[in-house]
């Protein structure tokens, strides 16, 4: 029990790795990509130039954990647990706080437009703006041309990972059999890697949909072959693949990513990351003692606890200081290391305001099932 516990902290020490990459990320997106400025303007460039651009796919990290403790969590008991249950354990607790994290995104949009910041943003309908508040988006029954992507951009995560959560429950239902199930799951995970190539007019088989299937479904398949290998085989497969991984990594830093995978974004890079990079990862993070401790830093342990709160409402306070910069006359440089690091701190009172509504949810929702 205590080996699986320093395993757990170590996956969550991940995620605060996970977290910081997409913020890094998103931060170049909105004041640099969006704004058509040089990337020469990134903070402490250009030491951390491949750190900004290319951690995009660090959220198939995050994906890939939720599918791995989603299957750990409920091996035993999703065959007798209601849908009812399941559905308002990881819906129930998000909804009050997705209205409040979307409705701020809609004013800082509408803020934006008013006082001339040329945002990346579509314009905000009622349904978009529902759907929003609903986490029910980003091509689960509409195209991406009706709605695009929610109002707060980074929310899709959240709507595809409710998505996740309902599609495991009817996989874990149907495959009541371990190798109907194990089939089922790999179906996912070809399905997500064939999302990969469709456009985003299709709903349920655009892109975006295939980078949450494919890394979520692997998660659970990491998790049966945790749960059932041997310690010794366990080390070997994650020696192998995390060292291959190490050494494709030098190799693209060595060759440079651009020529290695083509233009940033490219399929193959994300194919990369979900079916290579980002498995030996949680795989060297679980059986690896080496990396254990390396991950058992509690601050970072701290941060990957608080990381899905700082996920949903970063994007959200960044706008807030590009509108704050604006209105007082653009006297802040807000690409400087200093302002960069106070954007980020920034986040954290937000983040634990959000992570307290959702507790408070969660609580409710333990009493009701309690009282019932």
């Amino acid at each position: 029990m205590k080996k699986n516990v320093q395993r757990f902290e170590s996956i969550t020490s991940l995620r605060a790795i996970a977290c910081i990459c997409i913020v890094c990320y998103h931060f170049y997106c909105l004041y640099i990509d969006d704004a058509g400025l040089s990337r020469e303007l990134e903070p402490w460039y250009p030491y951390a130039k491949y750190f900004f651009e290319y951690s995009k796919n660090a959220v198939e990290m995050f994906f890939l954990i939720s599918g791995f403790l989603t299957a750990w969590n409920y091996r035993e008991k999703t065959p007798t647990l209601s849908f009812g249950s399941y559905f308002k354990r990881h819906y129930g607790k998000l909804i009050g706080a997705s209205a409040v994290v979307n409705l701020w995104a809609w004013g800082n949009i509408a803020l934006m437009n008013n006082i001339g910041i040329q945002a990346a943003q579509t314009p905000v309908t009622p349904l978009r703006l529902l759907l929003s508040v609903l986490m029910v988006n980003t091509g689960w029954f509409t195209s991406y041309s009706q709605t695009a992507l929610p109002i707060n951009t980074t929310m899709w995560y959240i709507d595809l990972l409710l998505l996740c959560y309902l599609l495991y429950f009817a996989v874990r239902k149907i495959g009541k059999n371990r190798i109907v199930y194990l089939c089922l799951c790999a179906g996912m995970l070809v399905l997500g890697w064939i999302c990969l190539e469709h456009t985003p007019k299709q709903p349920f088989l655009w892109s975006f949909n295939g980078r949450a299937y494919a890394p979520f479904f692997l998660g659970v398949l990491l998790c049966e072959f945790q749960a059932s290998a041997s310690d010794a085989v366990k080390r070997y497969v994650t020696w192998v693949w995390s060292g291959f991984v190490a050494v494709f990594f030098v190799i693209h830093m060595i060759l440079g990513f651009e020529r290695v995978f083509g233009p940033f974004g490219t399929i193959k890079y994300v194919r990369y990351f979900e079916f290579v990079a980002a498995p030996g990862i949680l795989l060297a993070a679980l059986n690896l003692r080496p990396i254990r401790a390396m991950l058992s830093c509690r601050p970072l342990c701290w941060i990957g606890g608080l990381s899905a709160a700082v996920y949903y409402v970063h994007n959200n306070v960044m706008q807030d200081y590009w509108i704050i910069n604006k209105l007082t006359g653009e006297h802040i440089d807000l690409l400087s290391p200093v302002a960069f690091l106070l954007i980020v701190a920034s986040m954290i009172p937000f983040a634990l305001l959000y992570q307290a509504i959702e507790g408070q949810l969660r609580k409710s929702l333990r009493k009701e099932s309690i009282t019932r």
